[in-house]
C-alpha cells in the first residue's frame, strides 16, 4: 500500500515509545546501538515534536523534529527519520519527510537542519547509512560536506611535553569551572561563542561545573573553556549517547573554543590535552569528541576519525 498523510500521526510518549524503540532496534540497532532510556532523552530535546506513521495499528516510521533559536531566529532539526526494513518504498519516509517540513512552516520557520545541535542523534546524515544519503539527496538536500566524530583509547594516554611547555612559556593555567565562578563561564560563552551557551548553562544548572574546563592566563581572565562529559556527569545529559559501540566508561567532550584574540598560543589544543587527562583520571577509556571539522588540530594528541556525517541546513 501507499503512505500518505492520513497514515501520519503526533508522537505520543506514553503510547508510541515502547514501539518507537522496537523500530529503531529494527532498523539501526546493527549499526548504531542505543538502549531505551538514551533514545527518550534525546527525544526529550527543545521543542520537540515527532511524527510516526501507522499502518492497521503498527507503527512502521518515526521522523523526530526539534527547533533551536540563533538569536532571534529559529532553525528546524530534523534529527532522524527511521523506516521498519519490511515497509520500505511505500511512501513512508517521504510522507514523514513532508510532515516535518510542514510542521516547521506552519511554525513559521525558514530554514532546516538536517541532524540536530543538542540533544543529537547524529550532527548530519551517517555516512554508514547509504540508503538514507540517497532518500536525502533524492529530496534535495546538499550533501556533499563531511565532519566527522573523533575517538581515541586514553588507557595510555600522556601529554605531550611541548603542550605543556608552551602553557607554561604563555603562562595558562588550566582547570576546571567551580560554582563561585560558574557565572564568569557563563559570560564568556555569551560573548565569544553564543551558540554555545544553552549547553554550557545546561551544565551548570546541573551541578556539573566541574566538567567545564576553563584556560585563563596569569591575571585570570579566561582565554578558552571546553565541556566534558564522563560516566560521573548528570544522568540527564546527552553529550554521549553510544555506549552500546564505546563502553560504558566512555567519556566526551565538546563545544572548545578560544578568544579570537587570544588564538595562536596553543590553547585550544591545551584545552583538548588538559580534557583528556581529566577524562582519564575520572575512568573514561574511549574519549569522544563530536562533529570536528578540523580533524587535524585533534591527531596532534591522538584523536583519529570514528564516524563521518554528512549536515546541511536549507530554506524551506
Amino acid at each position: 500500500m501507499q503512505v500518505t498523510t492520513e497514515h501520519i500521526q503526533h508522537y505520543d510518549a506514553n503510547r508510541d515509545a515502547a514501539d518507537v524503540y522496537a523500530l529503531w532496534q529494527a532498523a539501526l540497532s546493527s549499526v548504531w546501538p542505543l538502549t531505551q532510556p538514551r533514545l527518550q532523552k534525546v527525544l526529550h530535546g527543545t521543542e520537540p515534536q515527532h511524527f510516526v506513521a501507522r499502518i492497521n495499528g503498527q507503527i512502521v516510521g518515526f521522523v523526530a523534529t526539534f527547533k533551536r533559536s540563533y538569536g532571534a531566529e529559529k532553525v528546524g532539526q530534523l534529527a532522524a527519520l527511521l523506516i521498519h526494513p519490511d515497509a520500505h518504498r511505500q511512501g513512508i519516509g517521504s510522507a514523514l519527510h513532508d510532515a516535518a517540513l510542514d510542521h516547521f512552516r506552519s511554525s513559521g520557520l525558514k530554514s532546516v537542519r538536517l541532524g540536530s545541535v543538542s540533544p543529537r542523534f547524529w550532527c548530519g546524515v551517517p555516512d554508514n547509512l547509504p540508503a538514507a544519503m540517497a532518500f536525502f539527496q533524492a529530496k534535495g538536500w546538499d550533501l556533499s560536506a563531511t565532519v566527522y566524530d573523533l575517538a581515541q583509547d586514553l588507557t595510555a594516554y600522556r601529554t605531550p611535553e611541548r603542550i605543556i611547555e608552551r602553557l607554561n612559556t604563555e603562562k595558562i593555567t588550566i582547570t576546571s569551572a567551580k560554582s563561585q565562578n560558574v557565572t564568569d563561564v557563563l559570560t564568556f560563552e555569551a560573548k565569544h561563542f553564543a551558540n554555545w551557551l544553552p549547553q554550557y548553562e545546561q551544565c551548570a544548572d546541573l551541578g556539573d561545573y566541574r566538567d567545564l574546563l576553563v584556560a585563563r592566563d596569569e591575571d585570570g581572565r579566561i582565554l578558552g573553556t571546553l565541556i566534558m562529559y564522563s560516566p560521573q556527569s548528570h544522568p540527564e545529559r546527552t553529550d554521549m549517547i553510544w555506549q552500546d559501540l564505546l563502553g560504558e566508561t566512555a567519556g566526551a567532550m565538546g563545544a572548545v573554543g578560544v578568544a579570537e584574540s587570544e588564538r595562536g598560543r596553543g590553547i585550544g589544543l591545551a584545552l583538548v590535552a588538559g580534557a583528556s587527562e581529566v577524562l582519564k583520571e575520572r575512568g573514561v577509556k574511549n574519549c569522544f569528541i563530536d562533529w570536528v571539522e578540523l580533524t587535524d588540530f585533534y591527531a596532534k594528541v591522538g584523536y583519529d576519525k570514528w564516524r563521518a556525517y554528512h549536515p546541511c541546513v536549507r530554506d524551506i
